[in-house]
């Protein structure tokens, strides 16, 4: 199995790309939301240059942030500094729209923009669309110093519902879901072969990703520790920021989070609806914003997170492998270095 890992998109990301790489990761995930963080085709160039082995894309990228044209354009060039070792990750446009205050792309969208990029790193023609007029376009110069196609790119698609998984299964190489367990992991591939079978694909070459985070300790008084506040805090915000706005009850919500349900709540109706999104974006996955630190506990940390022992965690990784998910993908949490090597010594050579 392999284990892949979310770093934001920075123009020092090269350091912790190379990090990532020695301490046994196979996969290096950029986020790209573009008023949160830097631009993630230059970030992941910088980590092109800065490892040798790694696999590298967007984390996830999504379709109404650059045309299809310009994704594969972009996927291409990083192709001639990373040969072999690129893959592309696309969503519908969660934190990166709603951060702007737009809803996410359709699915509609997002799938057409699959097939471009896909069959222009193919160096085939492709039909682009804008509004009601299209054309068929493809790379004019595939063999000069500006792009390289000489490898597949693999297509991964974030699809957490079962609508998205099944389209998955005839449009991607790779589907991106929640770990929720054994059974659920087989009920998705059962929705991938479903999206197989109707174009004619073999279902087991598409590939089941998680989406999930763990932090090693060696004592539970850890938890009390700015370093791990700091590490899970930012992924506690993020899940009670979401609760909030797609639930209108605590009691909708898992217990840990309920009192901090109704006090953000309190605190989200004194905003101006005009520029609310831009609140709910401060800090995304990176810091916490002081007026959030209070929501950010022991109890609150454990429903974002496997914690426990290095022997714990990798029983919960061990628990994938077994249910046949082919990579996990991890939101690094706290300092990169003591992170890393918690994982590099004591989890990842038990996986193999």
């Amino acid at each position: 199995m392999d284990v892949g890992v979310y770093v934001d998109a920075n123009l020092g990301i090269g350091e912790k790309a190379k990090l990532l790489e020695d301490s046994g990761f196979t996969h290096l995930w950029v986020y790209e939301s573009p008023l949160v963080f830097g631009e993630v085709y230059m970030a992941m160039l910088e980590a092109a240059r800065a490892t040798e082995t790694i696999k590298i894309g967007p984390g996830v990228t999504q379709p109404l942030s650059r045309p299809s044209f310009n994704s594969a354009q972009g996927m291409a060039t990083l192709a001639k500094a990373a040969p072999g070792r690129t893959f592309f990750g696309i969503g519908i446009g969660n934190s990166a729209r709603w951060s702007i205050g737009m809803k996410p792309a359709t699915q509609d969208v997002m799938f057409e923009h699959v097939r471009n990029v896909r069959e222009l790193l193919a160096g085939e023609s492709t039909v682009y669309r804008e509004g009601d007029r299209e054309k068929p376009i493809r790379f004019l110069h595939p063999d000069g110093r500006w792009i390289s196609l000489e490898n597949e790119v693999e297509m991964w698609v974030s699809a957490f519902g079962p609508k998205g998984q099944r389209r998955s299964g005839a449009e991607a190489d790779g589907v991106l879901v929640r770990w929720e367990g054994a059974e659920a992991i087989e009920a998705v591939r059962g929705r991938l072969a479903e999206g197989a079978a109707e174009v004619g694909r073999d279902p087991s070459e598409i590939q089941i990703g998680t989406v999930f985070a763990v932090y090693p300790i060696e004592d539970e008084a850890e938890l009390e520790t700015q370093e791990a506040r700091d590490a899970l805090g930012p992924l506690v915000v993020s899940r009670l920021r979401y609760l909030t706005a797609n639930h209108e009850h605590s009691s909708e919500v898992p217990e840990p989070f309920r009192p901090g349900f109704d006090a953000y709540m309190e605190y989200r109706a004194g905003l101006d609806d005009e520029t609310r999104h831009t609140d709910n974006y401060e800090g995304y996955l990176v810091f916490v914003p002081d007026h959030l630190q209070e929501f950010v506990n022991p109890e609150t940390m454990r429903t974002i997170a496997t914690i426990g022992s290095p022997e714990e965690v990798t029983a919960e990784l061990l628990a994938m492998k077994e249910a046949g998910v082919d990579q996990v993908t991890l939101q690094m949490a706290g300092p990169p270095e003591s992170w890393c090597r918690r994982m590099s010594e004591r989890v990842l050579p038990r996986l193999s």
